[in-house]
């Protein structure tokens, strides 16, 4: 919002400069503040935003290509994320004609026309290099296609031969045998829980061996972790009676082999076939079947035949315009086999897990415990291959100077670790849903952003990406203050610094508006209403990604997730460490915590430096024995670490291991409840996360309440960056409390970027309290940086203490948001000052002098109109104004009579969606946040003023509008049809009074 200047009296103005200029003469910049000033005034392009450049169908021509680039460039934006790909007939739209298939020398034509242009325009480019997603194409055959398991079963009586055995179920007439197993049933021939057994089932089977995906947004994971000991007597054999009788089976599956006498006996015919998994919105003729993920072959076979040759025609562009490769979200569904399976299940396990197979189907070999365990291991390991397949991706980039940005890490519940996927990639990205009622009602419904942010911070990565602003359902009627602002911060607060827009549809010109847009996404182009008023939006997401890519997030506490897979990082306020409020967190897997975290005697060091002070256990209470034996030697060496005592390892392991697993615990948990020391180091027990920081002398690094606000906060060399977001819809007066000592608060505001030393704060106890005034929704980075100098420590309205914020430097310090009344300042020198600030004076602009003219070709009146009140545009009884999308200019004179010194702001009551100002022909500014105000001093000549206010609003008006029966001519072309003649109409225009406030420099306001 714009800084509203407080009134004071000369008086006061002149014993400040007195008192305060000397002590507060401004410390010797360092290079280090230097640049972030710098950078925040000007975001460097590493800082802008990017986009999803949605070739919709692959449909677009080379005109459309650098129209829309140019435009990109125009308005701020860093890059695009090009994704050749449909979806623009789901959910009842209509689809879009094709163009020229992916990779084709057409399509191929476009893309080093794009890159060309990018080149020229110092844009970068990703490229995702498949149509749609899940890697895959119509020349992938079965053999290097996505694989599941497949048996069949027969059951034999003692003594008798089976015969021919049944063919298990075959896809895509891909089938390859891994085993005949046959073994004895103690409880007959009915699966544990089916047919009249007594027995539980192995639940949630089809997911326990990662045969199937979970849900559509991932989910807790814990409980697929099953039992961590079972009874014998469960068991429907032995592993030691399972017999592999492969090669006494022909290949037409005929067996002449018999079961022994005394009991029936189960003889498993298994082996893997075709999932069926497919690449998921493409374009064209770009259908088929998704890789194998677990197998390098397959990959090495996609990348020659289709990525090689898109390569070679970049090369003139390659690592300066070209800079990443990607791959979208993982919707492959389950797989849990490959050719090299057995192989690489033996060497990571440390066991063959052919004899477990029956396990798969739901038997239980040994006991419970034990089949549980295994399927952990299957999981890991088909884990493990999933991570292999992004690693070796890396590698097969970096032959050409590239690196990756997958959204490998979900967000459906597959069979991976997610935070291990992005190990190897230059952008960690996940993604967050923008708010929408028909999608996205909570945060639960994806919004994904802590994860990618934990990747970043243990493997030492600079930017955090998000897919961000999708949405289903709401096309083109976003409000920028209420739903994408908010929708950002909130990324924001949960780590995100750079937001990849969902999305940026092609659109040629012939395709009328607002044009072709995907089903899904918060559409955002040069055919929307708003753009060409765009840029101070953008300008804020940019400043904001600027600071916050700086240096390295503090986060307190390190939460492990264990070594289980499936395994996600969901939510900010999930909080698995309990560490909320006032704490921030990140999460670590195994291969970070024991490959690239440092062990400190003060905690365990991210690459960038940030230092956790505690590690809090998995929840599910398993771990491997590596990760305990590292977890120890942490500990022994100073480190301190919390939760409840690990149950049990968290797949099969030798004898050997589980005896050294039960002594570790034994030796680290044996003294619980009670806190107690391990070498050097401390155990807490159980997950009272903020009574163990205390212990250890942490303060909160951030208090405020919590309903109201949220933080991020990050380090770069010796200044500390606090971004504090208004969680709310109302205007809120706060004073939250810093873990900083002795600096001074200076106010970053990425709305206006203006920087304004508060002069306002205490200090005590290592914390500073900083009084903040935030609008609905607002948002304010707070910077440490300079010494703490002589500032005010206390202000008293009319005699009783309030927290309210004085800012400025010390020639003009202010109280912006001070309502009238007689205010007391007491400095930290002990000397006290004293002001009376009277109220605004607000002059209010009636409709009557203003005329508005709209945007011709849109069906609303082509003359202006006299106005007679400011009213919502689509009440009105004019079907041209009611139906009306774009922009419309309000035209009145104004005269304001104000002093040097005074200020003048101009305020909207309601804006229906974004407002460009224009004094006497020259932009003043735009308003798009709340509240709606801009001071238009510096604009304003001596007499009477020309004041224009270009109103924008949204696109589904005039869409209805067009639905309307009896309609002869319309306006807009679209393939999206959400919208009827009776879909409801959004505000619009501007709404209620307009007034001007004169805050003068004599004490009124």
């Amino acid at each position: 919002m714009p800084i509203r200047s407080p009134i004071r009296s000369k008086t006061l103005l002149a014993l400040l400069l007195v008192t305060l200029l000397p002590a507060c003469a401004p410390a010797q910049t360092t290079h280090s503040e230097a640049t972030l000033r710098q950078g925040f005034k000007t975001p460097p392009a590493q800082a802008k935003l990017r986009c999803y450049w949605w070739w919709l169908n692959g449909n677009t021509t080379e005109d459309t290509i650098t129209y829309e680039l140019t435009e990109m460039s125009r308005k701020g934006f860093g890059g695009v994320l090009l994704v050749d790909a449909n979806g623009s007939s789901q959910n009842g739209n209509a689809d879009v004609p094709p163009g020229p298939t992916f990779g084709s020398p057409a399509w191929t034509k476009l893309y080093v026309h794009a890159l060309k242009t990018a080149a020229a325009l110092h844009l970068e480019v990703t490229l995702n290099i498949t149509s749609g997603w899940n890697l895959g194409g119509p020349d992938v055959k079965p053999a290097d296609a996505s694989k599941v398991l497949t048996w069949s079963s027969t059951v034999v009586a003692a003594g008798k031969a089976p015969g021919t055995l049944p063919t298990p179920a075959i896809k895509n007439g891909f089938y390859q045998q891994i085993a005949v197993l046959a073994y004895p049933l103690a409880h007959g021939a009915s699966l544990p829980g089916q047919s009249g057994d007594k027995r539980a089932p192995i639940r949630q089977l089809r997911l326990k061996s990662a045969a199937a995906e979970g849900s559509f947004s991932m989910p807790h994971t814990e409980n697929l972790l099953g039992a961590a000991t079972g009874d014998p007597s469960e068991a429907d054999a032995t592993l030691s009676s399972v017999l592999d009788i492969t090669t006494q089976v022909d290949a037409s599956g005929h067996t002449n082999w018999h079961a022994p006498t005394n009991t029936a006996w189960e003889i498993l015919r298994i082996g893997y076939t075709s999932s069926d998994a497919r690449v998921s919105t493409s374009s064209g003729a770009w259908q088929g079947l998704a890789i194998d993920y677990l197998d390098r072959a397959a990959f090495d076979t996609y990348w020659t035949h289709t990525v090689t040759p898109l390569l070679e025609a970049s090369r003139p562009y390659l690592h300066t315009t070209l800079v990443n490769l990607a791959t979208d979200s993982w919707e492959l569904g389950g797989t849990n086999w490959t050719g090299r399976f057995q192989a690489e299940f033996q060497h990571r396990r440390g066991y063959d897990p052919i004899r477990y197979l029956p396990i798969v189907t739901g038997r239980i070999l040994d006991d419970r415990g034990t089949s549980e365990r295994f399927l952990n291991d299957l999981r890991r390991t088909v884990g493990d291959l999933v991570t292999d397949h992004y690693d070796h991706f890396a590698d097969r980039a970096k032959e050409y100077g590239l690196g990756i940005q997958s959204e490998s890490g979900g967000p459906h519940s597959a069979p991976l670790d997610a935070l291990e996927t992005f190990r190897s990639s230059a952008v960690p990205q996940t993604e967050y849903w923008a708010q929408s009622n028909e999608h996205r009602s909570t945060d639960e419904d994806r919004y994904f952003t802590k994860e990618a942010a934990s990747a970043a911070n243990i493997y030492g990565k600079q930017f955090v990406a998000q897919e961000g602003m999708t949405s289903i359902g709401p096309h083109w009627s976003e409000s920028l203050a209420t739903d994408l602002k908010p929708s950002f911060d909130q990324g924001l607060t949960e780590g995100m610094n750079r937001l990849v827009w969902h999305e940026f549809t092609s659109s040629p010109a012939s395709f009328g508006l607002p044009g072709n847009e995907y089903f899904a996404g918060t559409h955002m182009n040069p055919r929307i209403t708003w753009w060409q008023q765009s840029e101070p939006f953008f300008s804020y997401l940019n400043r904001a990604q600027f600071l916050l890519q700086q240096g390295h997030a503090v986060d307190d506490v390190l939460y492990f997730y264990g070594d289980e897979v499936p395994n996600f990082v969901r939510l900010k306020h999930d909080d698995p460490a309990h560490v909320l409020p006032g704490y921030d967190y990140d999460v670590t897997n195994e291969d970070a915590l024991l490959r690239t975290l440092i062990v400190t005697p003060s905690g365990l060091r991210t690459p960038a430096g940030n230092t956790y002070r505690l590690l809090f256990l998995p929840n599910g209470r398993r771990l491997s024995l590596a990760s305990l034996e590292h977890i120890a030697a942490y500990v022994q060496q100073g480190g301190s670490v919390i939760g409840e005592t690990p149950l049990a390892p968290t797949g099969n392991v030798s004898p050997k291991d589980a005896s050294r697993f039960v002594q570790l615990t034994h030796d680290l948990w044996q003294s619980c409840p009670a806190q107690h020391s391990y070498g050097k180091g401390t155990v807490f027990c159980g997950g009272d996360t903020r009574s163990a920081l205390a212990t250890l002398h942490l303060a909160p690094d951030f208090e405020a309440p919590e309903t109201q606000l949220d933080y991020i906060h990050r380090r770069e060399g010796q200044t500390d960056i606090y971004f504090v977001r208004n969680r709310t819809g109302k205007t809120i007066d706060v004073a939250p409390r810093f873990r900083i000592d002795n600096r001074m608060p200076e106010l970053w505001n990425p709305l206006e970027g203006t920087t304004t030393p508060q002069l306002a704060y205490t200090a005590a106890e290592g914390r500073t309290t900083v009084p903040l005034h935030l609008d609905p929704h607002g948002s304010i980075f707070v910077l440490f940086s300079q010494p703490a100098r002589l500032h005010v420590t206390e202000v008293r309205k009319d005699g009783a203490p309030i927290s309210t914020a004085v800012i400025g430097d010390p020639k003009t310090p202010r109280l912006p948001n001070a309502a009238p009344g007689t205010y007391t300042l007491k400095l930290s020198d002990g000397r006290e000052l004293t002001t009376r600030i009277q109220p605004a004076a607000v002059t209010e602009l009636p409709a009557s002098q203003w005329t508005v003219a709209f945007q011709p070709n849109r069906g609303a009146p082509a003359t202006p109109q006299t106005l007679t009140t400011f009213q919502d545009w689509s009440t009105s009884p004019d079907s041209g104004i009611r139906f009306f999308s774009g922009t419309a200019t309000y035209r009145t004179t104004i005269q304001p009579t104000h002093t040097a010194g005074d200020r003048t702001i101009l305020t909207l009551t309601d804006l229906r969606e974004i407002c460009t100002v224009r004094i006497n022909g020259k932009p003043a500014g735009t308003i798009w946040a709340m509240p709606y105000r801009l001071d238009i001093t510096d604009s304003l000549a001596a007499g009477p003023n020309r004041l224009e206010l270009e109103v924008t609003n949204l696109w589904p008006n005039r869409l209805i509008g067009d639905a309307q029966p009896g309609v002869t001519k319309t306006y807009t072309q679209t393939n999206i049809r959400k919208y009827n003649a009776a879909s409801p109409l959004l505000p619009s225009g501007l709404i209620g009074p307009v007034t001007l406030e004169i805050e003068s420099r004599a004490g009124t306001r």
